[in-house]
């Protein structure tokens, strides 16, 4: 683990990169770093994460109690302190709005896990946890079932939450999740998606154990779910996954989505 300097210094960088990127606004989301077995630092509550300081970050224990710092916990600190105490391996967790991510969610559509290589390399399934109410102890009920196989987790009509060794691989999951929902999305629109065949996740799957890679699970019963390539049976004939078109149920909202998300991605370049 990094000092309790660095990984200040890591927390306020990366809150502004996620700023940046238009994926909080203002007081929104929150980032954490273990410090040791039975202390975290994590960003407090009512600070705009875009122009944080590092003396601004506060030291909590295991239980959410305030060792060190002028501020308050950050009212999701039970969402962090359930992603530590289910994966001892993980030493820093990112809450934030990932705007396709949640869009993705308000939809109704999950993200499809079989389309692109570097999915499955990386992440494997990306799992949307059920809709809890922010601030609650039922978002951290609701990602325990996830996270304890999966580093990145959205939470329906809320945002996500992503883990990682550190900050930085935290964040990097992040970005690498918002990336594949970018290209999903834009995918839907151009036609019809086909998807990965189960014979080719395979074959990747066994490619990234030769190169020492860490296997990422693959929820198969998502399929019913993930509207790229229909039952999981169909994915299964011949090895073959039939390419098809988003379920018609979802064309108006999709409609909708694609004229906010171009308004944002407008606003980005401008």
């Amino acid at each position: 683990m990094k000092s309790e300097t660095q990984s200040r210094r890591d927390i306020v960088e990366v809150c502004k990169r996620i700023h940046s990127r238009g994926w909080i606004s203002s007081t929104d989301g929150n980032v954490s770093a273990r410090l040791s077995r039975d202390k975290i630092l994590i960003t407090p509550t009512g600070i705009h994460k875009g122009y944080m300081s590092e003396r601004d970050v506060i030291v909590v224990d295991m239980d959410g109690k305030l060792i060190s710092g002028s501020r308050k916990p950050s009212t999701e600190i039970v969402l962090h302190l359930t992603c530590y105490r289910e994966r001892p391996d993980v030493n820093a967790v990112v809450h934030a709005h990932p705007t396709m991510c949640v869009a993705f969610s308000l939809a109704g559509v999950s993200l499809a896990k079989c389309l692109l290589p570097e999915v499955i390399f990386t992440l494997g399934s990306i799992p949307t946890a059920e809709y809890a109410a922010p601030t609650t102890v039922d978002v951290a009920e609701s990602v325990k079932q996830h996270i304890k196989d999966f580093d990145a987790v959205i939470l329906a009509r809320h945002g996500s939450v992503t883990v990682g060794a550190d900050v930085f691989g935290a964040y990097n999951t992040l970005e690498r999740m918002e990336h594949v929902a970018e290209i999903t999305f834009h995918a839907r629109q151009i036609g019809n998606i086909k998807p990965l065949t189960s014979a080719q996740i395979e074959n990747l799957q066994a490619i990234g154990e030769r190169q020492g890679w860490p296997k990422r699970k693959i929820i198969t019963d998502m399929c019913n779910s993930c509207n790229a390539c229909g039952k999981l049976s169909a994915c299964s004939v011949n090895g073959e996954a039939p390419a098809v078109a988003a379920p018609a149920v979802n064309a108006r909202v999709e409609e909708l989505i694609a004229e906010e998300v171009r308004a944002e991605l407008l606003k980005r370049s401008s």
